[in-house]
């Protein structure tokens, strides 16, 4: 019996050993010391921290949605559609809104946020979750005026260094300029005067 213990310890050590534990890298570095998320006030609870989580969370709330929509006979149509809107915001806002002074705890649990708040104040937390969403996403990260002139002066000269700036960079670049549309109507090349 003792053999028996000693070996199952040993190849437990073993294992542990063996297993790598979780890599360091740039990105697990870069997320810890700029969390994805930042403090609201939501109707009913108070001040929150939002955290947005990413696609693994996402799937699996989209999945439990899906899933208790089977469960209660409520087709994926137009018609369902309120429902697993509102069944969507409050799995999104149980897994999001945490304790501003701990953001490793959450306001309520699945089943809170499905019973104990009524659809309305679930609709307006849901928007703000949303704007932090918006506010946060890489592309709506304004251009400094430094940056935005070197990428004026780029396409002004029709410089190839204009490829180095990046989508976002240059997204926002466009979504800045207000140079009207063109009025002018432009012909295909295979099209012209007959």
């Amino acid at each position: 019996m003792l053999a028996k213990k000693r070996t199952t310890m040993l190849e437990t050590a073993a294992a542990q050993a063996a297993s790598p534990s979780p890599a360091e890298t740039m990105l697990s570095r870069a997320r810890q010391s700029q969390p994805r998320g930042e403090y609201v006030t939501l109707p009913m609870v108070g001040r929150v921290w939002i955290e947005l989580p990413g696609t693994e969370p996402l799937d699996e709330i989209e999945g439990a949605v899906y899933a208790a929509m089977a469960g209660h006979g409520i087709p994926l149509t137009v018609t369902g559609s309120p429902s697993f809107d509102n069944r969507l915001t409050a799995l999104t806002l149980a897994w999001a809104a945490r304790n501003p002074e701990d953001h490793e705890q959450r306001v309520g649990t699945r089943d809170q946020w499905l019973t104990l708040v009524d659809v309305d104040a679930l609709k307006a937390c849901g928007i703000i979750y949303n704007d932090v969403r918006e506010r946060l996403a890489p592309l709506s990260a304004p251009l400094t005026d430094e940056e935005f002139e070197a990428i004026r002066l780029a396409h002004e000269k029709k410089s190839p260094t204009l490829l180095t700036f990046g989508v976002v960079s240059l997204w926002n670049y466009l979504a800045r300029t207000d140079a009207p549309p063109s009025s002018s109507p432009t012909m295909s090349s295979s099209s012209g005067p007959s």
